[in-house]
């Protein structure tokens, strides 16, 4: 698919760190991550291209409804909370409890966590585990948190120099399917800004701070246009 072509070159060090050298080598990825930060700039890692799901309200959640919003996508398993691929007590206390108090400046910084079972396989049911997250998060919204049903293939299917996340298996990852611990951070304009395993607490601070930092460039460019104007 062309969209996955657009991804090559930037996101080969990504993919390689995620898929082949494991947990150990993102701690080169977050000392990069804190370097970007001094150069107030996140790259670019190509369009996502386009994808469908639908939430919990039976809403569409597409490449389309989330145009201007900053997405985090994960997945998420129907045996969580006791076994999940990521971990998702940290990204509720860590970020969406942060971003369900500040709406008024992040409120269009979405979740999208793509439901599976253990095995990574496609769930159309999705009332077990809203009833599950409604239980253990406070003040969940499925406004601010989407969960979906459909093909986690349709964002997770990045691929460089013959590496593709949604196909890589590995021992040590959940299922043994490394796509299932991944979290993205796609932008207003659906490119690709972040890949980051969400399995420790570490990894999870440091996909916060990369979301800080987008915010910052949208803040940034959005003074300068201001300034421009007056």
């Amino acid at each position: 698919m062309a969209k996955k072509n657009n991804k090559a070159g930037l996101l080969k060090p990504l993919l390689m760190v995620v898929l082949v050298f494991g947990p150990a080598l993102f701690l080169i990825l977050i000392s990069l991550g804190q370097c970007e930060h001094k150069f107030q700039t996140l790259p670019e890692y190509g369009d996502i291209g386009e994808y469908e799901f639908t939430n919990s309200e039976g809403d569409i959640i597409s490449n389309e409804t989330q145009k201007d919003k900053i997405t985090l996508f994960t997945t998420i398993q129907t045996s969580c909370p006791q076994q999940c691929a990521i971990d998702i007590a940290k990204l509720n206390l860590l970020l969406y409890q942060d971003y369900r108090k500040n709406q008024k400046n992040m409120g269009h910084v979405k979740f999208v966590s793509i439901v599976t079972d253990s095995e990574g396989n496609p769930v159309n049911n999705l009332d077990e585990i809203i009833f599950t997250l409604n239980d253990i998060i406070q003040g969940f919204d499925p406004s601010i948190w989407n969960v979906v049903t459909g093909d986690p293939k349709q964002v997770y299917d990045i691929e460089n120099n013959d590496i593709n996340l949604y196909s890589a298996t590995s021992d040590s990852s959940f299922a043994e399917k490394p796509y299932l611990e991944t979290m993205l951070i796609v932008d207003k304009q659906n490119q690709l800004r972040l890949v980051r395993r969400g399995n420790q607490e570490g990894l999870i601070r440091d996909f916060k701070q990369h979301v800080a930092l987008l915010q910052k460039q949208y803040d940034k460019a959005a003074a300068k246009v201001e300034e421009n104007e007056e």
